[in-house]
């Protein structure tokens, strides 16, 4: 969202000094080039005005940048973003759980994700590791629990677990760039995480009978989830 706003409002900056520049070196705006903050004569490279240039000259003649009544080298975008700006990912996971303690490890966390040209992979591999770790925690740990009257039951870090670096595995990313442009990645993996470790989970459990309907997950539910199971193969045996 913020990228389509920058872009579009770098555009109508660079329009507005390509507009100075011709009036500066008495160029039609469409036999200029710009490129490396300068503006050129096509042809004529050494015919030229750069950025601080124009700027000065802005500053010290503020009618040159008037255009459509808008002095100064100033530029506003609105973006909308339509459909489709967000990227694409698929989440692999491998968990091993304990079915006497209900203790869940996760072992393996791939993530392939596509946001377009990736313009900072360090940004990117931190946004979704971050939220695949989101992810792990809302299953694992996190639970926002209140009382019959309402009262929060979690409201420290003591009763509301996160987690922490022991919790979660090394998290593998493979980058695919499409021909899309670059898009949104923040936090993405806080949406596909929980639904890939819930899965997970019940698949490891699958061969004790036990069905997953919720994502809060902790040893304990995990525990109750197999005696459920147990007791339901019980009564089918009768």
């Amino acid at each position: 969202m913020a990228t389509g706003a920058v872009v579009g409002a770098v555009g109508e900056l660079r329009c507005k000094l390509l507009a100075v520049a011709s009036r500066l070196l008495e160029i039609d705006v469409a036999d200029l080039v710009w490129e490396d903050g300068r503006a050129s004569a096509a042809g004529a490279p050494s015919v030229e005005a750069t950025i601080g240039r124009i700027a000065q000259a802005v500053y010290l003649t503020p009618a040159l940048a008037l255009e459509d009544g808008a002095p100064g080298l100033e530029a506003s975008w609105a973006y909308g973003s339509g459909e489709g700006t967000w990227s694409q990912a698929t989440h692999c996971c491998v968990v091993e759980v304990d079915a006497a303690t209900g203790k869940v490890d996760v072992l393996r966390y791939v993530v392939a994700e596509d946001c377009g040209e990736v313009i900072n992979p360090l940004i990117v591999d931190g946004q979704v590791s971050g939220g695949v770790v989101q992810g792990i925690g809302a299953v694992l740990l996190e639970h926002s629990a209140y009382s019959a009257d309402g009262q929060p039951q979690a409201a420290t870090l003591l009763d509301y677990l996160v987690p922490t670096a022991t919790d979660v595995p090394a998290i593998e990313i493979v980058h695919l760039s499409g021909n899309a442009g670059p898009r949104g990645v923040g936090e993405g993996g806080a949406i596909g995480a929980p639904a890939a470790v819930t899965n997970a989970i019940e698949d490891a459990l699958a061969p004790l009978g036990v069905e997953v309907r919720e994502q809060h997950l902790p040893p304990a539910r995990i525990v109750s989830l197999i005696e459920e199971a147990a007791q339901r193969a019980a009564q089918r045996g009768r």
